[in-house]
């Protein structure tokens, strides 16, 4: 009787490292999910000709700007773009980054570029437009109103594309929505993947 009191307690013991063992597993898979997940597109998801905009008037539009024109895709470049603008296109792609100057610069405050950009996002959604939301930065560039923008925008998009070397906030955005996402630790790796999205 001793012996399979013994036995079961054994048994209990190596069942808990188990379960335990398994969790962790579980765990650390999902933090490794962005370090794990493909950087090229098997096929594109979006069309030319591309509106590309902003979500918080940063400068980084002007990168993702930059990178399309150096791989020869036809875009349109207006960085606070209206529901009209998206006449006569295929895609959007949405670079979210809040700018107190560059707001200024645009005389718009935050609360307007918020509804400006949620209104883009659903008319684009209506016309059943791709919505490709892009983020260039890290834990600095990570503040509340650049949050909300990145909520609004990756939440909606058919896809997203994560530039920077932040792996916790790239794991956290990817585990917060059911969308898809590319990741890239810098600039000089984004024109490959960038360009597995259309072509």
């Amino acid at each position: 009787m001793i012996n399979l009191q013994f036995f079961k307690k054994v048994l209990a013991f190596m069942l808990g490292i188990v379960i335990v063992s398994s969790i962790i597993l579980i765990l650390n898979n999902k933090q490794n999910t962005i370090q794990n997940q493909l950087t090229y597109l098997s096929q594109p998801i979006a069309s030319e000709k591309v509106l590309i905009t902003s979500a918080g008037q940063s400068t980084d539009t002007y990168i993702i700007k930059d990178v399309a024109n150096d791989l020869l895709l036809e875009n349109i470049f207006i960085p606070n773009a209206e529901s009209s603008d998206l006449d006569g296109v295929k895609s959007v792609v949405i670079v979210v980054a809040h700018s107190y100057i560059g707001e200024f610069l645009h005389d718009i405050d935050y609360e307007d570029e918020y509804m400006r950009v949620q209104e883009l996002v659903e008319d684009a959604q209506a016309k059943e437009l791709p919505i490709i939301g892009v983020y260039i930065g890290g834990q600095m560039r990570n503040h509340k109103k650049t949050k909300q923008l990145i909520d609004l925008v990756f939440s909606s998009s058919s896809y997203n594309f994560f530039v920077g070397e932040d792996h916790n906030l790239a794991t956290q955005l990817s585990l917060e929505t059911d969308v898809p996402m590319i990741y890239v630790d810098s600039m000089q790796q984004i024109k490959g993947p960038f360009s597995s999205l259309f072509r």
